[in-house]
């Protein structure tokens, strides 16, 4: 069984208010008569630097399904280089604060297909579902932060006007990223660190191998090195309120259990309502993969920590980018700074590539070594003759 989280959480029914929607429509005029300047009332351009407030909303509401497009090959980049802030009531924070892409669950930063029980993107649509209420008002903005001039943005946000006042204790909704690169013996990679009371409701994630996955010794190759994808023998660990590390309250078994996979992932893609894998490559060393808890959402009085080791006992380095999903009582934590565009972007894959290319060598050299010793072997043969 799965938790509603508009009725069964939040306590939101369909007809405790009125829907109402607004969207990219009208938010510029047509340049003149003729479908082409008509069409153009329907998107926005968003200009470097500039920051639109796709949504201004009067509470108490929740916003109930947000849905946005724009030509990825037209826009390239852009996934990354827009940022999404939500604000809620009177916070000069944002609760909200990921990359455009991250924030619909996509795989290093382009629209792979999937669908998910609170986000997707389908058949050329971004969708977040996720029920986001406030009391006051609520505030979306999309933050053009790259170089480029963004074109044919359309977007909507559907929402609920409601009739009556949000219970006192009703948790807000919050979603961040961040990114690391973690080195052989660092610290765990932090999915979340939140304070204050409220449930954690998971994760889309983006793991990258670095470092050099062929030691000498070609037993280590399986373990810890995973033959590239090693990072995935590190397990998540939770800490609940006053749970005392090193103990936590869920210890994992390995990066791929956590998402409700196993080996390396035997099936890719294989996407359901609450988790799935949309990539893992051994030759670029990249997995994409997500987990909601919709069986039963972790919940925190207190205090929630969040981690991945990266690899066995955290022994390979490794590049991880998240999007953590989860609600809770405001005031919440600041939320740190957001990484500068080229900072945040997924980059290239010729470095893993050749990296991975590095066994063939090892063969070559291995079979170069071998016909020289046949080759002096058949010149003594023809010496001794």
């Amino acid at each position: 069984m799965f938790f509603n989280l508009s009725s069964d959480i939040l306590g939101i029914g369909p007809h405790d208010g009125v829907t109402y929607q607004v969207s990219s429509f009208g938010r510029r005029p047509a340049t003149g008569p003729g479908a082409a300047n008509e069409f153009n009332e329907k998107c926005v351009e968003l200009a470097p630097g500039e920051a639109h407030e796709a949504a201004a909303l009067e509470g108490p509401g929740v916003i109930t399904r947000i849905w946005m497009t724009q030509p990825a090959f037209l826009n390239r980049g852009a996934l990354r280089d827009v940022v999404v802030k939500m604000y809620w009531d009177s916070e000069d924070e944002p609760s909200v604060l990921v990359p455009l892409g991250d924030l619909f669950g996509a795989t290093f930063a382009r629209p792979k297909e999937y669908s998910s029980a609170y986000v997707g993107i389908t058949s050329g649509g971004y969708l977040c579902f996720f029920p986001m209420p406030f009391r006051e008002r609520a505030r979306v903005v999309f933050e053009n932060q790259g170089g480029g001039k963004v074109r044919l943005f359309f977007y909507q946000v559907t929402w609920l006007k409601l009739t009556s006042d949000l219970p006192a204790d009703t948790p807000y909704f919050h979603c961040l990223w961040r990114r690391e690169h973690t080195g052989r013996g660092d610290p765990p990679f932090t999915v979340l660190e939140a304070r204050g009371r409220g449930f954690f409701m998971g994760c889309h994630m983006d793991m990258e191998g670095a470092g050099w996955p062929w030691p000498l010794n070609p037993l280590r190759w399986q373990m810890p090195e995973g033959f590239g994808m090693g990072m995935l023998e590190g397990w998540e660990r939770i800490w609940i309120d006053g749970a005392a590390e090193p103990e936590p309250n869920v210890h994992g078994t390995g990066g791929e259990d956590y998402f409700n996979g196993a080996w390396y992932f035997t099936k890719v893609p294989s996407t359901w309502p609450t988790h799935g894998v949309t990539k893992r490559d051994y030759l670029t060393r990249r997995v994409h993969c997500y987990r909601f808890h919709a069986e039963m959402p972790v919940a925190f009085e207190e205090r929630l920590k969040v981690t991945i080791d990266h690899g066995l006992n955290n022994c390979l380095p490794a590049r991880y980018d998240s999007a953590a999903y989860w609600y809770q009582s405001e005031p919440h934590a600041p939320m740190g700074k957001m990484p500068p565009p080229a900072e945040r972007a997924s980059g290239g894959t010729l470095k893993a590539r050749l990296a991975m290319s590095a066994p063939l060598l090892y063969l070559g050299a291995a079979a170069a070594a071998v016909g020289g010793l046949l080759r002096r072997k058949r010149e003594r043969r023809g010496a001794g003759s």
